[in-house]
């Protein structure tokens, strides 16, 4: 249970700086902050394994790069899925994306 909270403070913080570095990401209020970053904890482990067993064909063949995109897609996902939340586009999504996963690994969450 501990993990999981502190997953989801990471995850919330992460959301947070990546909202102020990309002007792209719009938060209503924390409550939005924290549940976006609850269900794309949730997304990331239920849907995203879904797409690349089905995906893995195409990352076969672009050597892994296409798991960029599924991450982005996620993202962007777990952004339409919440109110209060706001995301611009799909490449603004695959950016956020890239720099959530560099803040959480400095932050010490690597999943």
């Amino acid at each position: 249970m501990q993990k999981l909270v502190t997953t989801i403070i990471i995850n919330s913080v992460s959301l947070f700086v990546v909202s102020k570095l990309l002007s792209g990401i719009h938060f209503a209020s924390i409550g939005s902050l924290i549940a976006v970053s609850v269900v794309l904890g949730l997304s990331n482990s239920i849907i995203k394994p879904i797409l690349q067993f089905i995906a893995f064909p195409i990352s076969f063949l672009t050597l892994g790069l296409f798991s960029i995109v599924i991450n982005g897609f996620v993202f962007y996902l777990s952004f339409t899925l919440v109110s209060g939340v706001r995301i611009e586009s799909f490449i603004t999504a695959i950016l956020a994306s890239v720099l959530i996963k560099k803040i959480n690994r400095i932050l010490g969450n690597s999943d």
